[in-house]
């Protein structure tokens, strides 16, 4: 290799090598921002950013660091349901009452995206009602209901072990049992960007 292009491979370089860099940090922030995109889009800017910063409370939740407490309920239509046995799966739980206006406006949309999630596989959308019978419970979920319909009577998890104590309230739930994300209030769960923030945990 000449001089003259030895010179040239080096300006070359010089050149090269900072675009790269930027080019792949751009791709980088691009991705993080996409994935970014859901949780700004229902949480809002300032609360995403504080939540990132480590500040919890309420409203809502997003991190890794919670576990959901292991419990047994009783399903409606029979049979007990058991968090510790749905490894594998994205569990998203909604704590409501009949007595909350804004978890039966909300209640459709939980329906409408048991009904979607439905053929994922994966994921599983559950309802734990705190009301006294499941006769109440079932004016709002009735028994062809896609949903999994809990019963929690005495609060023993939607307030003891959870904390929950308004509603509605909805948790993501990873296939390890880590608690993601919740939600505080009525939200629109069949909306593109509710479906894109559950698909971030499959």
């Amino acid at each position: 290799m000449s001089r003259r292009e030895l010179i040239a491979t080096i300006i070359v370089a010089a050149i090269a090598f900072p675009l790269i860099f930027i080019f792949t940090g751009a791709v980088a922030d691009a991705r993080a921002r996409a994935r970014e995109a859901p949780f700004r889009a229902l949480l809002g800017n300032a609360r995403f950013e504080q939540l990132m910063d480590g500040q919890g409370g309420v409203p809502h939740y997003l991190g890794a660091s919670l576990r959901a407490p292991d419990f047994t309920l009783p399903e409606q239509g029979g049979g007990e349901w058991k968090m510790s046995e749905q490894r594998g799966k994205v569990i998203v739980m909604n704590f409501w009452t009949v007595t909350c206006r804004p978890c039966i406006q909300e209640m459709p949309t939980i329906e409408l995206l048991a009904e979607i999630t439905e053929d994922w596989g994966d994921v599983e959308v559950v309802a734990v009602s705190t009301d006294r019978s499941w006769e109440e419970a079932q004016t709002i979920i009735p028994h062809t209901s896609r949903i999994t319909s809990l019963l929690d009577v005495d609060r023993k998890v939607v307030t003891q072990q959870f904390g929950t104590k308004l509603f509605p309230e909805t948790w993501i739930i990873d296939g390890d049992g880590v608690v993601r994300f919740r939600f505080d209030g009525a939200l629109d769960w069949s909306n593109p960007v509710a479906l894109d923030l559950i698909r971030a945990y499959r």
